[in-house]
């Protein structure tokens, strides 16, 4: 009797793993394809070609399961206008999205364009960044409804300002048109400046042609684009960076991973976070030391007094975002509060205090 018990015992594992192994047989191959608006010469899309998607395959092949990727960047697919878009209706399984043109899909994620002034510190803002999608739910589900799940930050760095001609004082700004993308237009209420809405890959010949007369831009945006070349004074205005992306999945793709794939990429963006905000930092400090005066740039910083000034100039702009996100149902509040304790508890010191 214990033999046959014995066979049966033995019969039922060896079914048990013969189904597992067909299984994953069924699910080895996944074909993904990974997208962005931007060329690869920015960091935030650099990362994803030269570390999400070989890193990626390594370690599904670690897994058992095989990833064949197709690669599209450079607006293949879509252009900056349609990020959230893009991998959401699915054109691109896995890609960067630039939260700052969605302050109505994603506005908790737009918090920190109602807070400048605040840090320039990168890698600070890119942890803070991951710590509100996990402590704060709606954080996440912001990402959902639009049909993607959020693997990873993408922090920015210290934003400046580039123009035609020298900005020595905010009373310098005043008439004057500069590209300010999404939110980031608010920046210039106060100082006399119109803002004029656009992204990097527009910047250049935008400025050439006269559309605007420079723009607020990330630093390591300036010297990829060339745009030293249409607007060759960069100055340092104290603006801080923080959070303008991040690195999602298709909710479809995903759902179609087994778990331990769905994981994996959740520590991918993870690594893509940090590596991003690495990235940046040092591209910041060699764009602003090397690049740009080798190559005839005038960099200059705005004196202290002023980036004050400019800063005290501003409308409550996180009060008037608190209220707007209240009454859309949604923890404005919590989420401004939330990143300006970090940012002091990191031993930052904000130009204007937004939640005092």
């Amino acid at each position: 009797m214990n033999l046959i018990k014995s066979i049966l015992i033995c019969a039922a594992v060896i079914a048990f793993f013969a189904a597992v192994s067909f299984g994953s047989l069924r699910a080895a191959e996944f074909k993904l394809t990974a997208s962005s608006s931007h060329p690869p010469v920015v960091p935030w899309v650099k990362t994803i070609q030269d570390f999400v998607v070989p890193e990626s395959t390594k370690r599904a092949k670690a897994l058992g399961h095989t990833l064949k990727w197709t690669e599209a960047y450079a607006g293949a697919l879509y252009n900056f206008k349609n990020t959230l878009e893009g991998i959401g209706d699915g054109l691109g399984d896995v890609g960067w999205v630039g939260t700052l043109w969605e302050p109505n899909k994603l506005p908790l994620q737009n918090v920190t364009f109602y807070i400048p002034f605040v840090t320039g510190n990168v890698e600070l803002a890119a942890d803070i960044e991951n710590q509100l999608h996990k402590d704060i739910p709606a954080m996440r589900q912001a990402f959902l409804r639009n049909n993607q799940v959020y693997l990873g930050p993408q922090a920015i760095d210290d934003y400046a300002l580039i123009s035609k001609t020298p900005i020595k004082s905010v009373a310098d700004l005043k008439g004057k048109k500069f590209y300010a993308p999404g939110a980031s237009a608010a920046w210039l209420k106060g100082t006399g400046a119109i803002g004029v809405n656009g992204g990097l890959p527009v910047y250049y010949n935008g400025i050439k042609t006269g559309v605007a007369h420079g723009a607020i831009v990330p630093v390591t945006g300036i010297f990829p684009f060339k745009l030293h070349e249409a607007a060759p004074y960069i100055i340092e205005v104290g603006l801080g960076g923080g959070m303008t992306g991040a690195l999602t999945m298709n909710k479809n793709t995903y759902d179609r991973l087994p778990p331990e794939l769905q994981k994996m990429f959740h520590d991918i963006g993870k690594g893509y976070g940090k590596l991003v905000a690495k990235r940046v930092k040092g591209f910041h400090t060699a764009t602003l030391k090397k690049l740009l005066p080798k190559a005839g740039a005038k960099v200059s910083t705005l004196p202290l007094a002023e980036q004050k000034k400019w800063a005290a100039g501003l409308p409550d702009l996180a009060g008037q975002w608190v209220k707007r996100m209240k009454a859309k149902g949604l923890p404005g509040e919590k989420v401004m509060k939330a990143y300006m304790a970090i940012v002091r508890k990191a031993g930052e010191k904000p130009l204007r205090d937004w939640d005092k």
